[in-house]
């Protein structure tokens, strides 16, 4: 018999169909109470004869519970992401629930859309990849609901969940050092939104090893260039370092994204690396080894990031009376073929403005 999708079947129907009660139907499907298998089975087949699926709504209402969990990331354009969402999701779904992931593009108005819409659809969890800028709504929301936070804090003492991050500022200081002791000394770092957790504290491990060689990164450090963990903004960043009137020997960036773009920009004005600009970029590029320049990058086990991310959100919808935790990931390097001893060819380079204006992204 062909389903019928026209209409939504109902349980009486269902009952009537397998000659048994609307209670009996519903102690079936929910599990409820022990009903014979004989039963069971007429009830199962009718469902399916009948195209039958359970009303998730009013089912919600009833038990309080949807079995799904908000996620929401700050760039779904960003491989990393939709690693750590697969990861999670394999850890949710063997408990039945469902993840609802949701892109902000970094924009506090999307972001408390999203918010809104997820708290209005009765999410048992969130897990949220913050842009910093909903703080106080994301406080009162989570008074109700459990959270995890991924790599951005939430600036509240109120705040009651998980934060699962990187080692940012361990990261970033590594790969500064890096840097130094090839003899780079006017390094351009590409940060992200100032106003961000994980942005703080890789330009803090930036300023730390910069500091052990006598260089002082402060709001006069001229190789410096505020992003906000895209692509477009790494372009951008090299756009502007091309205009400087002394030109660095290196690129940091702090995020792969921005790493891309800026990578995009050598290619657009015939930078080399590492025989013009070294460079070296936090967090791995997806499918580095296929391309011909390669930044040495620190790198995390993404995997098992996103199931951490996952056992703690379960964890939380549990009993979120849990005192609050964190879980940071130690940063591996892979050393790449774009990090060289430092040159003066940027600086016999002619990038006229006219020339800027010209080259497309």
């Amino acid at each position: 018999m062909k389903k019928n999708i026209s209409k939504r079947i109902t349980m009486r129907e269902v009952a009537k169909e397998a000659k048994v009660s609307v209670a009996t139907v519903s102690r079936v499907l929910n599990k409820s109470e022990y009903v014979s298998s004989d039963i069971t089975k007429r009830v199962l087949q009718a469902s399916k004869k009948l195209g039958y699926f359970p009303n998730s709504i009013a089912r919600s209402l009833k038990i309080n519970s949807t079995h799904t969990i908000g996620f929401l990331v700050s760039d779904i354009s960003n491989p990393y992401y939709i690693t750590i969402a697969r990861a999670v999701e394999e850890v949710v779904k063997n408990h039945n629930y469902n993840l609802i992931l949701c892109s902000t593009e970094n924009k506090k108005d999307r972001e408390l859309s999203y918010l809104e819409l997820l708290f209005s659809k009765n999410i048992d969890a969130l897990i949220l990849n913050t842009t910093g800028k909903n703080d106080d709504f994301i406080v009162n929301m989570n008074k109700t609901i459990p959270m995890v936070l991924i790599n951005r804090r939430i600036k509240s003492p109120d705040f009651i969940g998980d934060v699962v991050d990187t080692d940012n500022t361990k990261g970033t200081y590594i790969l500064t050092k890096q840097l130094l002791e090839l003899g780079h000394r006017d390094i351009f770092v590409i940060n992200g939104p100032r106003n961000l957790s994980n942005a703080q504290q890789r330009m803090l491990g930036f300023k730390q090893a910069m500091l052990e060689y006598s260089i002082t990164v402060d709001g006069d450090y001229p190789f410096q260039y505020e992003g906000d963990f895209t692509l477009d903004s790494g372009y951008d960043a090299i756009m502007h370092l091309c205009s400087l009137p002394q030109k660095p020997t290196a690129v940091i960036s702090l995020n792969n994204m921005m790493a891309i773009g800026a990578l995009k920009c050598f290619k657009a004005l015939n930078i080399n690396a590492p025989e013009d600009l070294s460079i070296v970029s936090y967090d791995s590029i997806d499918n580095m080894e296929l391309i011909a320049v390669r930044p040495t990058v620190v790198s995390f086990d993404i995997n098992k990031f996103g199931t951490r991310i996952g056992e703690y959100i379960l964890e939380r919808v549990k009993d979120n009376n849990i005192p609050n935790r964190e879980f940071v990931l130690e940063p591996k390097v892979i050393q790449g073929n774009a990090v060289g001893f430092p040159t003066d060819n940027m600086k016999n380079r002619d990038f006229n403005t006219p020339v800027l204006n010209m080259v497309g992204k």
